[in-house]
């Protein structure tokens, strides 16, 4: 769902650019000028023996053009969002906003194991994997489906809200096993989403492996908790 930028075609037009400067300094130290293509033309008043021109400084300079930052990621969704045709709430209003949607998915999720949280803005749903899954699979149990549903219904009367889906696990096996897992129910969850009108503009879709546990791994009720789904909502105001 997110998306990256071509930072090899950036370095690339951005050398481009800055080659004349490069040049011109280079003709400058060499006490000539620029001629056709760019080539170093001596001067006649040029002293015969000059000293090198110092090599580290223009790579540092070449080195600190090639490191251009990445745009942040929310640029990128507000982008995404925008495109979808989806309109932002005020920023006056998006408590207020927020505060409906926890008390809907609060009465709607009531009994299901599900936890819904409510921090500043944002509402974070845990969904433990055991309630959501099976034992080390990625399929979602159909006995959550009702769950899933209900959120999706949410998330139809409230279409200003980014939604993230992120994917933990306990810390039971390597970190490539269970970062991979953790992507794979992650995915499971935003494509039944998808598959219930929530427009795929909306979500990003992360795993975290067992990176971020909430609850010791040292025991059984612990690795629990860590295996988990969370799905984050948060405003889209402007």
């Amino acid at each position: 769902m997110s998306k990256t930028f071509n930072i090899a075609a950036i370095a690339t037009m951005t050398l481009a650019l800055a080659a004349p400067v490069h040049a011109q300094l280079l003709g400058g130290a060499l006490g000539g000028s620029l001629g056709a293509g760019g080539s170093v033309v001596q001067s006649v008043e040029a002293p015969a023996v000059r000293a090198p021109l110092p090599v580290v400084p223009v790579v540092s300079r070449v080195s600190t053009v090639v490191a251009v930052p990445a745009i942040p990621d929310v640029a990128v969704r507000r982008v995404a969002i925008v495109n979808a045709g989806i309109v932002p709430i005020p920023y006056a209003q998006a408590p207020a906003y927020i505060d409906r949607q926890y008390v809907v998915l609060q009465n709607d999720l009531r009994g299901t194991g599900v936890e819904v949280i409510k921090r500043n803005n944002q509402i974070v749903l845990e969904m433990p994997a055991d309630v959501t899954f099976a034992f080390d699979k990625h399929d979602i149990q159909p006995r959550f489906y009702g769950v899933l549903n209900a959120v999706s219904r949410t998330l139809g009367q409230y279409p200003a809200t980014y939604v993230d889906v992120n994917g933990h696990t306990d810390a039971i096996g390597s970190y490539a096993y269970n970062q991979r897992l953790s992507e794979q129910r992650a995915d499971a969850v935003a494509d039944y989403l998808a598959g219930r009108s929530v427009n795929g503009a909306r979500m990003r879709v992360q795993g975290f492996g067992k990176t971020e546990p909430i609850a010791s791994n040292a025991t059984i009720s612990g690795r629990a908790a860590n295996r988990r789904v969370e799905i984050v909502l948060t405003p889209y105001a402007a």
